[in-house]
């Protein structure tokens, strides 16, 4: 339903790409590539975003429930939701016993990006499935390993996609314009963190000073994982604090950059 590619989301921070899709049974299929951690504020987009597909003007002439065609939310994420450890997390309208509710409308699924490199760990390339290899090379691009599973179609189809790509001067134009921005955006929360730190040592007192870090460093983790964890930020001493903006870039799971930091002592 919508070919061609939006310019305006170069130079969105947080959406990459969103699809819809209509099949021949007239069920609408969404796909958004996010660049984003889960917040509270993307669940709610998310739920709002379906609802007004599922409410999109219907065709004319036609009874309201013959127009009515579920809708499927395919939403690749750059997260995991701790809570629910797997690779595809999939949600619908289901009662107490977990029995899905008839003339279910709107089904909802989570792709966890980063999980799928848990998979291999555990399985190996070779042993992986074409979705989950389809998946890996979403999260990490085709690499050498990659190449060599000549044997597994999904593996074809992606390269003569990607050889497609590079030959399309303005996707390959909009994909690195997208890519700038998505640099600006990480060097900006650095330069805010950096910016931060100055003005909490201009307040001229000591306790003034760490409040001021304290809240930027609060702020700072918020914009990286959508997580305001004031407690244990203040449970932190200074070597800790300032092992943060190093170690932040370089953690995409929040529990992991938790428990890296809460590794490191005096």
């Amino acid at each position: 339903l919508n070919p061609d590619l939006n310019p305006k989301y170069v130079n969105d921070k947080d959406m990459v790409l969103d699809i819809k899709v209509k099949t021949t049974s007239g069920d609408i299929i969404d796909i958004e590539m996010q660049n984003s951690t889960f917040s509270k504020s993307h669940y709610c987009r998310f739920w709002q975003y379906g609802t007004t597909l599922l409410a999109s003007p219907k065709e004319k002439g036609k009874d309201y429930i013959e127009t009515m065609h579920p809708v499927y939310q395919i939403i690749f994420i750059d997260d995991i939701d701790k809570d629910n450890l797997r690779l595809i997390d999939t949600y619908r309208s289901t009662n107490e016993e977990g029995l899905v509710e008839k003339y279910n409308y709107i089904t909802r699924s989570y792709v966890q990006l980063p999980y799928i490199n848990i998979i291999r760990k555990q399985k190996g390339l070779k042993r992986m499935t074409g979705i989950e290899l389809a998946l890996y090379i979403f999260k990490n691009e085709i690499d050498n390993d990659i190449i060599g599973l000549t044997e597994q179609g999904v593996i074809n189809i992606m390269k003569k996609k990607l050889e497609k790509f590079n030959e399309e001067a303005k996707l390959r134009d909009m994909y690195y314009k997208r890519d700038l921005n998505r640099a600006a955006n990480e060097s900006e929360k650095q330069e805010i963190y950096e910016k931060g730190k100055i003005e909490g040592k201009i307040e001229g007192k000591a306790e003034g000073r760490i409040e001021g870090e304290l809240k930027n460093t609060i702020n700072f983790i918020e914009a990286r994982y959508g997580i305001k964890d004031e407690e244990w930020i203040s449970s932190l001493n200074e070597k800790q604090l300032k092992a943060i903006k190093k170690i932040i870039f370089k953690e995409d799971d929040y529990e992991k950059f938790k428990q890296r930091i809460d590794e490191i002592n005096e």
